[in-house]
């Protein structure tokens, strides 16, 4: 009768341990699907707040509300290479154009955070301090098309500014909170058509 009720009580300690492995094991997939998820959402919302202020201003290339101040469409963009441009809007509506530089900054600038790839999108509106996003942007380019669809290399030469139709936009985000290639999101604007220089 003694091995029974010893028999009974380590089969049930085995038991119980199995079970408390599978409750941590439980938990330990349930904490990481958790973080893995809002890992992706934080990308997603990165992603459709960048893309959201990339294509208004890129939309408004050479755009003025004082029809007077408009610019010749040949003079929009200032400089364009693959992950920078600098055109001029107006960008506050009050008739004055403004200059607009965007550009990709190094990833050595974002040291504190654990993906070695994410990078600072910069946003400089004529001579204010230069403004930037770290949303964990690891990739920006554009790549840059003639009235004909044809491909303009990069860094567009001078006498070929004003040959830009149609402009693409690129962006990877990743997590910047982990290092994982796996958690990332791509956004790609295929040939963004700004109006006011459509017209070349």
């Amino acid at each position: 009768m003694g091995y029974v009720v010893i028999i009974d009580i380590a089969g049930s300690i085995i038991i119980g341990g199995m079970l408390l492995g599978i409750l941590l094991k439980l938990n330990n997939s349930a904490s990481w699907n958790m973080y893995t998820n809002t890992g992706e959402l934080n990308c997603q919302t990165n992603l459709a707040q960048m893309s959201l202020i990339l294509e208004n201003d890129f939309r408004k290339i050479d755009y003025c509300s004082d029809y007077t101040n408009i610019q010749d469409p040949a003079n929009a963009i200032i400089s364009a290479d693959s992950s920078s441009i600098k055109f001029i809007s107006d960008l506050n509506k009050d008739g004055k154009m403004d200059t607009v530089y965007y550009y990709l900054g190094p990833a050595t600038e974002l040291n504190a955070t654990l993906d070695p790839r994410d990078k600072i999108l910069y946003r400089i509106v004529n001579s204010a301090a230069k403004m930037g996003s770290d949303a964990g942007i690891t990739r920006f380019y554009m790549v840059y098309y003639n009235v004909n669809g044809d491909t303009i290399q990069t860094p567009v030469s001078a006498s070929n500014l004003p040959l830009i139709n149609d402009i693409e936009l690129n962006m990877n985000i990743e997590n910047p909170s982990i290092d994982s290639t796996k958690l990332y999101s791509y956004w790609r604007q295929a040939r963004l058509t700004v109006p006011n220089i459509k017209h070349r």
